[in-house]
């Protein structure tokens, strides 16, 4: 074989490399892209803002409400209140599952004043690969927020994002 013939069978075989590499390729990106459509469908999103004013809970304000979810119903309550000697906003949600399997949740809330500036926020959801049984409820409690005394009547607006799936949230 001359140094011709080596070249080119050493050419016909980085082309075959070259369509395997390619193909091998085209397999990892039609997997990825399935597995990104599967899981991106299984977990939903959902996000609310607006204006609000809180009222305050110890003077007998029932709280301002939103509502968020699809298969996990969600219905967030911010109302001001005496935690223990602490002025706290707190923006508990109260959740059910309504699908037919159990569900994971997570919650998260922020508080602006007028100009757009975060004044305070918190999370919570679901914790452990369990998630929320069909039917059952969950009350997430620990959303309080403690913010400097005459901060809490800055509050102008808030935003929430929600976000429910069957596997677990960050998995």
């Amino acid at each position: 074989m001359g140094k011709k013939d080596l070249c080119a069978e050493g050419g016909l075989k980085a082309e075959s490399l070259i369509k395997a590499e390619t193909t091998m390729s085209t397999k990892h990106l039609t997997i990825f892209a399935f597995l990104f459509w599967t899981l991106g469908m299984s977990c939903s999103a959902e996000t609310k803002q607006g204006p609000c004013k809180i009222p305050n809970g110890d003077s007998g304000g029932d709280g301002f409400v939103v509502e968020v979810g699809e298969k996990v119903h969600g219905k967030c309550k911010f109302v001001i209140e005496d935690f223990f000697g602490k002025k706290i906003i707190r923006a508990n949600i109260e959740v059910v599952n309504t699908a037919e399997i159990p569900m994971h949740c997570h919650y998260y809330v922020a508080f602006f004043d007028k100009d757009g500036q975060l004044l305070g926020c918190a999370s919570q959801g679901t914790s452990g690969d369990d998630g929320l049984k069909p039917g059952r409820n969950m009350q997430f409690g620990s959303c309080l927020i403690p913010l400097p005394i005459g901060t809490h009547e800055k509050v102008a607006s808030y935003k929430v994002a929600f976000y429910e799936s069957k596997s677990p949230i960050g998995k």
